[in-house]
């Protein structure tokens, strides 16, 4: 019988055969690895700057937007608490005004506000106007007018120049208009607006003026202060102790008298 050994001798190899197996066993296993490692790299290196640059004008954008909305709606620039208005003309005593609160803004037009012009708002005013008693020239001694001529001189309101304020807003409002002597009519409204250019005062919302026995109610008003007459051409209904009326065009005078002479 004929046995066969086999001898195996270890073969040592070279420090360059041990290099060039390393190398070649890192290829074959590592291969996708690396090469997703690459990918990986070159997004960053070509997105990274792409990304950089949008957020920066993202950025940009958001910011001038918001400088926009700032000057639009900016916040009041002046502001009272507990604010107290009193003026005198030629030694008498014109106008009153008590409001909870007194600032000013750029003037509102829809939703925006623009530098160019102001309005100065009052929160629940209180005003008094005091006017002058004359008699017309064709009328008895019972019948007398009661005008606010003062109301618009720049003596009575030195603080509100027409040139940067274009009008007076008061929510909600009452007027007390005097004479030389009493209370003689009360104006109240949601809102109200003294307009220094066109020298009247414009009521809107529930308004109701109350003289003496007379009531008149509408919901939009204009009184010109120095002719002392009021005017609507909305629906109103005027109630007196002999007559009540209604319609959609109204003149009278501040005493609610049926006829003006």
């Amino acid at each position: 019988m004929v046995s066969l050994k086999i001898a195996v001798y270890p073969v040592k190899l070279s420090r360059s055969q041990e290099v060039f197996t390393g190398i070649k066993v890192l290829r074959r296993g590592n291969f996708k690895i690396l090469k997703i490692f690459l990918g990986v790299l070159l997004v960053v290196c070509v997105a990274g700057p792409i990304i950089l640059y949008y957020h920066h004008r993202v950025s940009n954008v958001e910011n001038h937007r918001e400088g926009i909305s700032d000057y639009r709606h900016i916040g009041p620039r002046h502001e009272i608490r507990g604010f107290r208005f009193d003026s005198n003309h030629d030694g008498k005593r014109v106008i009153s005004i008590k409001a909870d609160r007194f600032s000013i803004q750029n003037k509102k037009l829809g939703f925006f506000r623009f530098s160019l012009i102001n309005e100065a708002i009052l929160e629940n005013a209180f005003i008094h106007l005091y006017g002058r008693r004359s008699l017309p020239e064709d009328k008895s001694d019972d019948w007398q007018d009661l005008t606010f001529k003062a109301v618009f001189s720049r003596e009575t309101m030195p603080s509100f120049p027409i040139k940067r304020i274009s009008s007076i807003v008061m929510e909600p409002v009452c007027v007390k208009l005097h004479d030389e002597q009493f209370v003689v009519t009360q104006i109240s409204a949601s809102s109200a607006s003294i307009r220094l250019k066109k020298r009247d005062i414009l009521f809107k919302g529930d308004v109701r003026v109350v003289s003496g026995s007379r009531v008149l109610t509408t919901d939009q008003l204009r009184m010109l202060p120095e002719e002392g007459l009021i005017t609507t051409d909305r629906q109103f209904i005027l109630k007196t102790p002999e007559k009540q009326w209604k319609g959609l065009r109204l003149t009278t005078d501040v005493f609610l008298r049926p006829s003006i002479p």
